[in-house]
């Protein structure tokens, strides 16, 4: 080996060297993400267990989508979250709900723009859904609500608990009954829209480049060294 070729060799091995961590990094990172979107999906489409026992409790890394049954109570008092669809222009319904002589927000669903501020049957209700720690707010792009109209431009649980002094806990509907005339029936004032789960997880393609990078820099390197050799003999 001439000195010629020491240099180039430590740039080979050093650059081969990172590239093969940083695709063993998105290796492990690919198994902890796995496992953050196992145990989501284990709350999200697992049996509804009972809100009481969960909800001083919920915690956003461990009740997120966590299923949830309970019964009390819908009123009137509504938050109306812009919510445009294929189907057009809408509004989410996140109405206020007295359960265990507590006040909190049930999501419960979607209506066209034209049923924005339509009356909807209000009174004893069973509802079977998720807990929720919406992430659907971005401070740099969500406009400001327009309070003086009720239109949210996200579902930002504080502010909009604050308004309707209501607490600040988020149970999204999958499905509804309420009483009417002494029997349960479906709520069918508004559409239930429970938001699929899309869980980014790019880490397995992360992988894949890096080690690609790191045996095209292999050939390289081991082409470099050839051509000083072939110089120097």
């Amino acid at each position: 080996m001439t000195k010629r070729m020491i240099f180039p060799l430590i740039l080979g091995i050093s650059g081969i060297a990172v590239l093969l961590w940083l695709g063993f990094w998105q290796m492990n990172r690919l198994t902890w993400k796995q496992d953050i979107i196992a145990s989501i999906e284990d709350r999200r489409f697992g049996d509804p267990v009972l809100l009481l026992g969960n909800y001083k409790t919920a915690r956003p890394a461990t009740h997120n989508y966590l299923r949830v049954s309970f019964e009390g109570a819908l009123t009137a008092n509504e938050a109306h979250v812009y919510a445009p669809q294929k189907d057009g222009l809408g509004y989410r319904i996140v109405s206020e709900f007295i359960w265990n002589e507590k006040s909190l927000f049930v999501d419960l669903g979607w209506v066209p723009e034209a049923e924005k501020n339509a009356v909807r049957p209000i009174g004893p209700m069973k509802v079977t859904g998720y807990i929720s720690f919406p992430d659907d707010h971005d401070d740099s792009f969500t406009p400001e609500p327009d309070i003086s109209n009720n239109i949210w431009f996200s579902r930002l649980v504080s502010p909009m608990a604050q308004h309707f002094n209501v607490t600040p806990f988020l149970v999204v509907a999958e499905s509804a009954q309420i009483q009417q005339n002494g029997a349960w029936v479906d709520y069918t004032a508004v559409t239930a829209s429970p938001i699929s789960l899309n869980i980014k997880n790019d880490h397995k393609e992360y992988a894949i480049t890096w080690f690609s990078l790191a045996f095209v820099w292999f050939g390289m390197t081991a082409y470099l060294l050839w051509r000083i050799r072939k110089k120097t003999v």
